[in-house]
This record gives C-alpha cells, sequence and structure tokens, in this order.
C-alpha cells in the first residue's frame, strides 16, 4: 500500500507542472510577464481583457500549489530512505513544501482579486496587485532554495553502492537551489535582468524549477520500483549498526 501511495504522490509532480502551465500560459495569458514599467492603464486593460482566463487560470494553479504538498512529501519520504540517519532532512522539506504550497496560494489568490475588481476600483490599486502577484512568484525564493538543499544533501549522504537517487542529481538540485537566490533582487529594480520579469529573478529559477520537477519524477519512480532492495539495503544496514553498538558495550 505504501509503494501505491508514493506512486500517486509522485505523479502529481507532472500534475504540477501541467497545471501551472495550463493556469498561467493558456487562460491566464501572463507569459510574458508585466513590466513593471507598464501603466496602470496598461495593466488594468490587460486583466480586464483575459478576466475570465485569469480566473480560472488562478484557479488552477491553486490546485497546481496543492500539489506541491503531495508531491514534496513523495520526493521527502523518498529522500528521507536514501538518508536515513539525517531524518531533519527530511522535516526540513516537509516544511519548505508546506510553505511553497502556501505561497503559491496566496500568489494565486492576489492575482484573481486584482482580475475581479479590474476597472471598478482605482487603477493604482489593480497595479499594486499585479506588482505583488509577480513579487510573490520571486521574492519567497528562499524556501524553494532550502527544499532543493535539503533534497540534495540527502542524495549526496547516500553512499551506498546502489544508492536510492543518482549522484548526479544531487548536484543538480543545489544547482536549482542556488538559482533561487536573485529573488529578493526583483523589489530593487523596475526594469532590465534584475526586475521582477528579468531573466534572473524570474527566467532562471521558474524554468529550473519546473526542470527540477520533471527530471525527478521518473528518478523518483525508479526509486519506488526499486524499493524491494532498497528496504532490504536499509534493514542490513540497520542490523550492522545494532551489532556495532552492541559490540562497542561489550568492549566497553
Amino acid at each position: 500500500m505504501d509503494r501505491q501511495i508514493l506512486k500517486v504522490c509522485t505523479l502529481t509532480g507532472a500534475l504540477l507542472s501541467v497545471l501551472y502551465g495550463c493556469g498561467v500560459l493558456l487562460f491566464a495569458r501572463m507569459i510574458p510577464v508585466n513590466s513593471p514599467l507598464r501603466s496602470a492603464t496598461e495593466v488594468v486593460g490587460e486583466y480586464q481583457a483575459h478576466e475570465t482566463g485569469i480566473r480560472v487560470g488562478m484557479a488552477l494553479v491553486m490546485f497546481g500549489g496543492a500539489m506541491m504538498l503531495t508531491w514534496g512529501a513523495a520526493l521527502a519520504t523518498l529522500t528521507r530512505r536514501a538518508a536515513p540517519r539525517h531524518p531533519i532532512l527530511f522535516h526540513i522539506q516537509m516544511a519548505a513544501a508546506v510553505t511553497a504550497g502556501m505561497n503559491g496560494v496566496m500568489l494565486c489568490l492576489t492575482g484573481a482579486l486584482a482580475s475581479f475588481r479590474a476597472g471598478e476600483v482605482s487603477e493604482e490599486i489593480t497595479l499594486v496587485l499585479n506588482d505583488l502577484f509577480w513579487l510573490l512568484w520571486v521574492f519567497p525564493g528562499a524556501t524553494f532554495e532550502i527544499w532543493c538543499i535539503a533534497a540534495g544533501t540527502a542524495i549526496l549522504l547516500d553512499g551506498r553502492d546502489r544508492p536510492v537517487f543518482p549522484r548526479w542529481s544531487g548536484y543538480f538540485s543545489l544547482l536549482v537551489a542556488f538559482s533561487f537566490l536573485p529573488g529578493f533582487l526583483g523589489i530593487f529594480a523596475k526594469e532590465g535582468v534584475l526586475a521582477y520579469n528579468g531573466l534572473l529573478p524570474w527566467w532562471i529559477p521558474t524554468v529550473l524549477f519546473f526542470l527540477w520537477v520533471t527530471v525527478m519524477d521518473p528518478l523518483m519512480h525508479r526509486a519506488i520500483r526499486d524499493e524491494a532492495w532498497l528496504v532490504e539495503d536499509l534493514v542490513h544496514s540497520d542490523a550492522s549498526s545494532l551489532d556495532t553498538s552492541s559490540a562497542q558495550r561489550a568492549g566497553a
């Protein structure tokens, strides 16, 4: 049963990517991102032109954010088996996944609210909600950074001959983690590569995060498939640790 639940939770990674992609690209048509330099009138016009699409898109993004919890739980469970002596890494991943999911909920609520009142309230209010939407996308990157670092560290701590995940995936997770570092810079610039629609705060971390989910998915499925030998490996490892501890106590 545990294996079946893990399989289902792992599948939600693909669903997460599809929901975000369909929500933001297909329905809301928010890509390319609104420039911070656009006028309030232009921004309001965008929200009014795609009013229904944005609302549908934000609903999809909300469900996509919820998938971060299930997919993140599956990844945390599998990496815990990779590093069973470091359970703190499991707890860090779960906390980060929950925070990331809540950030997704806040993000989509902001976008939906901007569309809900576009044209009925001051243009400046809609402009600020638009800014908040995109800053919620890039500014909390530290949460995703910690998530990827914890996962990557757990993978790299697996020193067995047949690790749960290939070692390169641990280094890739760390690379993705560091891509989130420039996210906070979006609050300091309104144009160029540092703006919230720029290369460093938005494009690189966004593309790498969804690439990370795409790359980790088949590796997680393989880890679940190989669970039988993995469990046996862990049993032998725990038994060896008990024997070592007993020998040390006897020697004392």
